[in-house]
């Protein structure tokens, strides 16, 4: 999720969630089909982000809208007419995971979302000050515009904390995975580990099996576990292009999050949406049918 605080040119405070690895040893592998089309950064990122939040759930198409207009107050859309032809407004809302979890936390006010997983206390600010506050709507060129910025902001994080060589030699599924984790990640966890090596040393050395261990955000409501595992298991199958590494901490993990999502009472289907994301996004389909029986196969064990 991205939380906007301080803005200068729309937001400087977005984020990302999720990632897999693979070790050093295992990463050149024959049985590792890697032959991801690297394209550009912002796309690819933009189109993970597009299908792990969903922004056009909350979304609209009104007509008769000026041009410069870039927020719609909620009583403003009221009435305008909505019609397919009209320009793409995201609705500002509150969603439930977020409110169960800053309850459990026991902070004040809401976290409300807009478009791409982009968020706020209370409000979503844009330059100059304008607000766009619960059930108003902002215009999708400004939306993206925000998540622009949040890509090239978190990109940079990335680059400032790991060796240059080390961000070269990152495949584009990898350096995808890398900045969807960063989108719901401090970046100060990532610098520091209880013990052993933190994220970003691990991302230096290649060790991208304990890289993939790392990917596991945990909740601080238990309405939330599936959803944020069901992210997290995305990442982890995008980052190894299809493939879950044959690490073991890699692994712990994988079938830990694939656990979790199947104890929920729609856990099949939001296993099913894991493997159709990740399909939609482009692994290699050869190792994500392998995967797909490896989920299913521990989803299923009694």
């Amino acid at each position: 999720m991205i939380s906007v605080g301080s803005v200068k040119t729309y937001t400087k405070a977005l984020g990302l969630s999720l990632l897999v690895g693979f070790s050093s040893c295992d990463r050149c592998s024959n049985k590792v089909v890697e032959n991801v089309v690297k394209t550009d950064t912002l796309a690819t990122t933009k189109k993970v982000l597009s299908l792990l939040e969903r922004g056009d759930r909350h979304s609209a198409k009104f007509i008769g809208v000026p041009d410069d207009v870039k927020i719609l107050t909620a009583k403003d859309a009221k009435q305008l007419c909505e019609n397919d032809s009209g320009e793409v407004f995201y609705r500002v809302y509150v969603g439930k995971a977020d409110k169960a979890i800053r309850k459990a936390k026991k902070k004040k006010g809401d976290l409300v979302t807009v478009a791409q997983g982009i968020t706020g206390l209370n409000c979503i600010k844009l330059a100059g000050g304008a607000k766009a506050y619960e059930g108003d709507y902002i215009s999708a060129r400004v939306a993206d515009s925000l998540l622009t910025d949040a890509i090239h902001e978190k990109d940079s994080i990335l680059r400032a904390n790991i060796a240059d060589t080390a961000y070269k030699k990152l495949k584009q599924n990898e350096k995808d995975a890398v900045l969807s984790y960063l989108y719901n990640v401090n970046e100060c966890i990532l610098k520091k580990a209880p013990k052993g090596k933190s994220f970003f040393q691990h991302l230096i050395e290649g060790n991208l099996g304990m890289v993939q261990s790392k990917f596991n955000i945990c909740p601080s409501a238990k309405s939330a576990e599936a959803g944020l595992s069901k992210r997290n298991l995305i990442n982890l199958i995008i980052f190894g292009n299809g493939k879950i590494y044959e690490d073991k901490a890699a692994q712990d993990n994988f079938v830990k999050q694939v656990k979790k999502i199947s104890r929920h009472k729609n856990g099949e289907s939001l296993l099913n949406e894991v493997i159709e994301i990740s399909r939609k996004y482009g692994v290699d389909s050869l190792n994500l049918e392998q995967t797909k029986e490896k989920i299913f196969r521990i989803a299923n064990k009694k």
